[in-house]
């Protein structure tokens, strides 16, 4: 019995490569807007994640941000050494390292904010408020299916 030949698929068919090149286009986007603050997308990343909780930890900063561990200590170097954010001792968990924006970081992560809004805004012009919604819902589905 022969293994049937599969016929190859151009990438105009395959959602996974449109998948990429909308990614790839929305990175570089932001990367372009983020770039006029100062400011990297994983730098954005941590600015928000730790604007909304000064304890988080450095492996939760990293999965928000999409990098390693060992990348996340060289951005909170890089944010630390620019101002944007502040690391102290948590007063009661002497291993927990508590980070908090600095005025100048704040106002980073407000901008970063507001630049991601409107490259995403720009991203779902061609698309009505529904299907903006319906891929929304789609893409986390597709998600959840890939999880382990």
């Amino acid at each position: 019995m022969s293994t049937p030949k599969l016929a190859p698929r151009s990438g105009v068919d395959w959602i996974g490569y449109n998948l990429k090149i909308a990614q790839h286009r929305l990175r570089q986007r932001l990367d372009a807007e983020l770039a006029q603050i100062g400011i990297t997308a994983p730098q954005n990343a941590v600015l928000l994640a730790v604007a909304g909780n000064p304890q988080i930890s450095n492996a939760e900063l990293a999965r928000a941000a999409f990098v390693t561990p060992q990348t996340m200590q060289g951005i909170l170097v890089n944010l630390e050494r620019g101002g944007l954010i502040v690391r102290s001792p948590h007063p009661k968990h002497g291993r927990v390292i508590m980070t908090d924006l600095t005025k100048a970081g704040q106002k980073a992560a407000t901008d970063g904010a507001k630049a991601a809004d409107a490259v995403e805004r720009q991203m779902l012009s061609m698309l009505s408020a529904e299907e903006a919604r319906l891929l929304g819902e789609l893409l986390k589905r597709c998600a959840a299916a890939l999880d382990d």
